[in-house]
């Protein structure tokens, strides 16, 4: 069953950037969602948690990826939803040469 999240909420605010935006910082989230860098971790940390989100850390700061296209939005922004599920779609359908290698070793 997927993860179900208000539009308006941070968590909902961070997948949405991250459908759109690739590659992006922790630090980044928080500058573009104008919020403090510490609910952007906390934040993270839970989307972790869920399995949907995964962490890159380097020295001065992480990278974040979609780690899982399993979360759904409820909101009144459907048009911009719309987009997001096209998005996912599309990368799902997507396989980078090291995501298929049977072509190669086959």
């Amino acid at each position: 069953m997927p993860h179900v999240f208000d539009t308006s909420s941070l968590e909902a605010k961070i997948l949405l950037l991250l459908v759109e935006v690739y590659p992006i910082t922790d630090k980044d989230i928080a500058r573009y969602l104008e919020t403090s860098q510490r609910k952007v971790s906390a934040c993270l940390q839970g989307l972790v948690k869920k399995g949907l989100v995964r962490l890159e850390p380097l020295p001065d700061t992480n990278f974040v990826t979609i780690a899982s296209g399993d979360f759904q939005f409820k909101g009144r922004e459907t048009e911009q939803l719309k987009k997001v599920q096209e998005k996912m779609k599309k990368r799902k359908e997507f396989k980078t040469p090291d995501e298929d290698n049977s072509a190669m070793y086959g």
